[in-house]
């Protein structure tokens, strides 16, 4: 099983807080009560904002739909200043025992661009191809909302603050800021260093992408102008040989989200693609843990064929869409992504990872990109509208962190973010004293489609059931039976799932991952099991890795509760 989060194995001991300040024991925030109101009961159920319906922003329809779009790159520098490894013993892509590197920066230690994701001391040699900040601007009549992909493997919510705050003068009503998760670029988190107990983040490079990220924003704002809408949608559960070609899980239940969903928006005054952007689950980990080149993995392919082009089965070219595509991850907890595979080119020759791990990854990204192309064409059964409604509403609240690990990564300052509701100057005690996290929800509609985020990686069954076995691929068991720590899929959540509380006249239903926020896996109660001997430092039996990187076992129980009251509420 893929291990792509490491942190550190210590003692709970009392810790003062990371910048040296003492804020106090309690910390009202939204949506909670101080301890004086507490007799006066919880408050009603409301968003942080809205559109439309708020003041300042009366419609989201009527008048005339635009969009605009743009992407910055944010591939980190590698140049004859930076310290690269010069020699891997072993070939596996991380500096360890015997390995040498160049020290190029003229400070002590090796002072790497670490990468992202699997384990930690991966320092990057170049870059394969480019990775960015990608933004999509959506306005009709008083709402505007901006849709941003960053090819980081995660992106915390102040940092998401921070580049709101950069083009706050442009009146854009809400800024959804997604991260792809790929783990082939520059740790942005702060867990991914030479060791488990250095910060692999980089503060000037988290700044130069919020500062790309803002650029992109602003140049698609600038880019606003009348533009139509087409709808389509993907089953992989309908392509030769099923998802098992693209996409599969480990853990138990294996359950997926097979669907593709796209919305491509073309110039009203020509039909040519200003903007594609795309929803489709799994971790951008196709090119495993050994590469040590930047590259936004299978994304990159996928991207580069909607846009240009990819061959088809036939060997003849398809030809791609023009615009910019942006590629927004959905629910890949129990780790979507490049398990268990038959990736064959489409001649049916196998493709297999540890032989060549770009031709793999390439493989996969063309054919997602091919059966994208193929529903946007004249016979995949899509929807075009002259226009699209647009609204949001959004919630911020707090998490409570009762992971063990987490708090030292707070306290020590390899998570860069504040931890709140808790007295640093006291010893961190679970349960008892320990940090909230300051987190975010949003529902955003689309004309046909609602869009709900998730500040993490969720299981796809919380988003759309499947313990009936309708979203098992044909080749797989839904559950093990030699696991030794099963679901209880007795005790599975019924529905309604979030996708069912979408608003009734929605076509399609988006699940937007790691957006707004990045908590580890969200997990759902039934199937969340720790060890015994060292809850959340070591695994209990079974499929059960991803409890050791989650905030804890209420994490999803509050997510869940303010999204399902988000998708309930209503401004009428």
């Amino acid at each position: 099983m893929i291990r792509h989060i490491a942190l550190l194995t210590l003692a709970l001991v009392p810790l003062a807080g990371c910048d040296g300040e003492t804020p106090p024991p309690t910390d009202a925030g939204p949506g909670q009560l101080d301890a004086g109101t507490q007799d006066a009961g919880p408050p009603p159920f409301a968003p942080d904002s809205f559109c439309p319906g708020a003041p300042g922003c009366a419609a989201g329809e009527g008048g005339t739909f635009e969009v605009g779009a743009a992407r910055a790159s944010i591939t980190p520098t590698i140049d004859e200043r930076t310290d690269v490894m010069t020699l891997d013993v072993n070939g596996n892509g991380t500096f360890d025992t015997g390995d040498e590197f160049a020290d190029r920066d003229g400070e002590p230690g090796f002072q790497g661009v670490w990468i992202a994701g699997f384990g930690n001391a991966r320092p990057a040699s170049d870059a394969h191809d480019d990775v960015h900040a990608t933004a999509v601007a959506l306005r009709n009549a008083d709402t505007t909302i901006v849709l941003v992909a960053l090819d980081v493997i995660g992106w915390f919510r102040p940092d998401m603050e921070r580049i709101r705050e950069l083009v706050a003068d442009l009146a854009i009503d809400h800024v959804a800021i997604s991260s792809t998760h790929v783990h082939q670029n520059r740790d942005t988190i702060g867990i991914w260093g030479i060791s488990a107990d250095r910060s692999g983040r980089s503060e000037a490079y988290n700044e130069h992408v919020r500062q790309q990220a803002a650029r992109a924003i602003r140049d698609a704002v600038a880019a606003l102008r009348p533009a139509h809408v087409q709808y389509a949608d993907v089953d992989l559960r309908t392509i030769e040989g099923g998802p098992a070609r693209l996409v599969g899980d480990l853990r138990d239940p294996i359950i997926l989200d097979p669907f593709i969903r796209l919305m491509r928006f073309v110039d009203a005054s020509d039909d040519s693609t200003i903007a594609t952007v795309v929803n489709f689950a799994a971790h951008p980990e196709y090119l495993g843990s050994r590469n040590t080149r930047i590259s936004g993995d299978v994304g990159h392919f996928l991207r580069a064929g909607i846009e240009a082009g990819v061959p088809a089965p036939d060997g003849a070219a398809t030809e791609g869409v023009g615009g910019i595509t942006l590629w927004m991850n959905g629910a890949v907890g129990g780790q979507i992504g490049p398990n268990q595979l038959d990736v064959r080119r489409w001649d049916g020759t196998p493709v297999v990872q540890r032989d060549d791990v770009w031709e793999f990854t390439r493989t996969v990204g063309e054919q997602l990109a091919y059966h994208c192309l193929r529903a946007l064409g004249p016979d995949g059964g899509s929807v075009t509208d002259e226009t699209a409604a647009l609204g949001y509403r959004t919630r911020s609240f707090f998490v409570p962190v009762q992971n063990t690990r987490f708090h030292l990564a707070i306290v020590l300052g390899l998570f860069d973010r504040e931890g709140h509701n808790w007295d640093p100057r006291r010893a961190l005690i679970p349960d008892e004293n320990q940090p909230d996290l300051l987190t975010e929800v949003t529902v955003i509609d689309v004309g046909r489609a609602t869009m709900i985020t998730a500040p993490g990686e969720l299981e796809p069954e919380l988003f759309h059931g499947g313990y009936d076995g309708a979203y098992t691929p044909p080749t797989a068991m839904i559950v093990d039976p030699a696991n030794p720590n099963p679901p209880a899929l007795d005790r599975a959540p019924a529905p309604p799932y979030l996708r069912d509380l979408a608003r009734s006249d929605a076509t399609q239903v988006w699940l937007l991952g790691m957006t707004n926020d990045y908590l580890g896996y969200l997990m759902g109660e039934y199937n969340y099991v720790l060890s015994s001997s060292a809850p959340y430092f070591d695994e209990a039996d079974g499929d059960h890795y991803e409890e050791t990187n989650s905030v804890g076992v209420d994490g999803w129980p509050t997510i869940r509760r303010e999204l399902e009251a988000l998708l309930t509420w209503s401004a009428e």
